[in-house]
């Protein structure tokens, strides 16, 4: 029976890899808010309360309220109902 060959030399590890840098610890997180000069300042203020009547006159202006009348400090002469100027 024929000889075995010898195996060849095994080439050699390369060095090992670095460990990973530590992990950092992350920053705690901030403190509740704290009220600063007692909070009596921002506090929420009561309205006081409408009447019915009260609810009901300012509900009857609704949009009029926000309407320009049209040709106003203008003379009443035969012209268009828009404010153009001529």
């Amino acid at each position: 029976m024929p000889k075995m060959p010898e195996p060849r030399p095994m080439p050699e590890a390369p060095p090992p890899t670095p460990a990973p840098p530590p992990v950092e610890t992350p920053e705690l997180p901030a403190p509740p808010p704290a009220l600063v000069n007692g909070g009596e300042e921002d506090a929420a203020k009561i309205k006081k309360r409408t009447t019915k009547r009260q609810q009901a006159q300012q509900a009857s202006k609704g949009a009029n309220a926000l309407r320009i009348p049209l040709n106003t400090g203008i003379p009443k002469a035969k012209t268009g109902s828009l404010n153009i100027p001529k």
